[in-house]
């Protein structure tokens, strides 16, 4: 009888851990994919509209498959934003590593070195599994494609880039994102990425012309 009470025990601790293992791993994943979950297009925050030029961004990470698949269907994507919108990514920086990240992909803006090295570090990370924990590690891997170096690292190391990481992970949190990719325009539409990768681009677009067409009217 004590045998069965004690595998009893056992059962039942197994599903509670088997549970909390589920639990964390949904929790984890939310930190990189921001879905969504109704048929809504978008997500209009309550902020007054916005003047001058429409800005769309896409936050992302390195370590986030999903962004890495979101890349792959915008190529040339932004070319088609209409006139009076920019385009800007942003690195999220909400762990050690994904704010070392975060100051990679400034250091690599800051110098026009983005287009050698934004899926050169997308491989790395997801199809080489590298794990990088320095700036000297990511300066090694940039070097001699756009960039070299030892102006990787004096950029890197910068104030500035320091700042500006701090700014953009501050914008994260105002508008209330909790995972990537996700994409925002003008600082008030956040779009439902759960609608595909096509159509969110898409939806993002058409509001991109709506206002950009508006402020050029107004």
């Amino acid at each position: 009888m004590a045998k069965r009470k004690d595998r009893a025990r056992q059962v039942r601790m197994g599903i509670v851990i088997a549970t909390v293992a589920v639990a964390v791993a949904v929790v984890g994943l939310g930190l990189f994919y921001s879905g969504g979950s109704n048929d809504q297009p978008y997500l209009a925050l309550d902020k007054p509209d916005g003047t001058g030029r429409v800005q769309v961004v896409t936050y992302f990470s390195y370590l986030c498959p999903h962004c890495r698949n979101l890349e792959d269907v915008a190529k040339g994507w932004p070319e088609t934003l209409p006139d009076g919108a920019t385009f800007k990514r942003v690195h999220v920086a909400y762990t050690p590593t994904t704010r070392l990240l975060a100051k990679a992909y400034l250091t690599l803006a800051r110098h026009d070195a983005v287009e050698g090295n934004h899926e050169r570090i997308f491989r790395a990370i997801q199809d080489r599994n590298r794990h990088f924990a320095s700036a000297e590690a990511l300066a090694d891997l940039v070097h001699g494609n756009g960039i070299d170096r030892e102006t990787f690292l004096r950029t890197f190391a910068s104030p500035r880039i320091a700042r500006q990481v701090q700014a953009d992970e501050r914008e994260f949190v105002a508008l209330g994102l909790t995972g990537v990719p996700a994409l925002v325009v003008d600082d008030k539409y956040v779009i439902n990425m759960a609608l595909g990768r096509k159509q969110a681009l898409a939806v993002a677009a058409e509001l991109a012309q709506d206002l950009a067409a508006k402020r050029k009217a107004a």
